[in-house]
C-alpha cells in the first residue's frame, strides 16, 4: 500500500472529521522505521490529502494533549510533523518555563524537517511521549538547533524554511524529528531515569532525581536550579 492510500485509510477510520486519529504505542513498527520523504512523494493524491492530514494531526495533538505529533505516531511512515505549544507562558510568568526557555509556539505543519544541533550546551529535562503513554525520562537535548524544512501553510501552499531555535522549541523539534528516524525520546534518556508519570513531580529537581534514582554522567554536574551542561567543559 502506498503512502497516499494508507493516509486515506487512516483518515477514513475516524467516526467523523472532527474525531482524533489513533496514536500508536511503542511496539508499533511505524515507530521504529525511517519515514519516507514527503516532498519527493507529492503526487496529486498526497498533495490533496496534506491539508486534511495536517488538520487531523493537529486535532489529535491538541486532544492528547501534546506539543507535537509526528506522522509515524499515527501509523503513517511519512516525514511530516505538527508542532504547537499553547501551554508555555511569556517571559517572567513562570519560573520553570524561564529556566527551560519555554515560550509559546504557534502551530506549524512541517514536511521533511531536518535538525542540525548547534553548540555544545545540553539541556536536561523530563520528557514524555504520546506513544509511550504514562512514562517520562530525563533527556539531554541540544540547547540550540537549526531547522530546515518545507512548511505546509494554512493556504495549502508550501515554503522552504531555514531557521534557528533554542530552548523548549528546540527540544520539541528534536523530539519530533527523532520520530521520523525511528527514535523515541527514551532511547536518548539518562540511563535509569525512565519513570512513571506519578513519580515525576517528586523528582522534578534534577539533583534530587540523581540522588534518588542513582543517575550518573554529566547530569551529576548540575546544581539546584540548573539544567544546562556545557559538554565542552569537562
Amino acid at each position: 500500500m502506498d503512502i497516499s492510500d494508507l493516509a486515506r485509510r487512516l483518515l477514513d477510520r475516524r467516526d467523523s472529521a472532527d474525531a482524533p486519529l489513533r496514536i500508536v504505542q511503542t511496539g508499533h513498527p511505524a515507530l521504529r522505521r525511517r519515514a519516507a520523504g514527503a516532498v519527493a512523494r507529492l503526487d496529486a493524491g498526497l498533495a490533496e490529502l496534506l491539508p486534511e492530514l495536517a488538520d487531523a494531526m493537529t486535532l489529535t495533538m491538541r486532544e492528547a494533549p501534546g506539543v507535537g505529533l509526528a506522522a509515524p505516531q499515527i501509523g503513517l511512515p511519512l516525514q511530516m510533523v505538527v508542532v504547537e505549544d499553547r501551554y508555555a507562558g511569556d517571559e517572567g510568568e513562570d519560573e520553570e518555563d524561564d529556566l527551560l526557555e519555554r515560550r509559546p509556539l504557534a502551530l506549524r505543519a512541517l514536511l521533511d524537517p531536518a535538525v542540525e544541533l548547534l553548540g555544545t550546551e545540553q539541556v536536561y529535562a523530563w520528557e514524555g511521549c504520546l506513544s509511550v503513554d504514562g512514562f517520562s525520562s530525563i533527556v539531554p537535548r541540544s540547547r540550540r538547533v537549526r531547522l530546515r524544512a518545507t512548511e505546509l501553510l494554512p493556504t495549502g501552499e508550501l515554503r522552504d524554511v531555514d531557521e534557528e531555535h533554542r530552548g523548549w522549541t528546540a527540544r520539541i523539534l528534536q523530539h519530533e524529528t527523532d520520530h521520523l528516524h525511528g527514535v523515541l525520546c527514551h532511547d536518548r534518556s539518562v540511563p535509569r531515569s525512565f519513570s512513571g508519570n506519578t513519580y515525576v513531580p517528586r523528582l522534578a529537581e534534577l539533583p534530587e532525581a540523581v540522588r534518588r534514582l542513582g543517575l550518573t554522567g554529566d547530569i551529576e554536574r548540575l546544581g539546584d536550579g540548573e539544567v544546562v551542561v556545557d559538554t565542552a567543559r569537562r
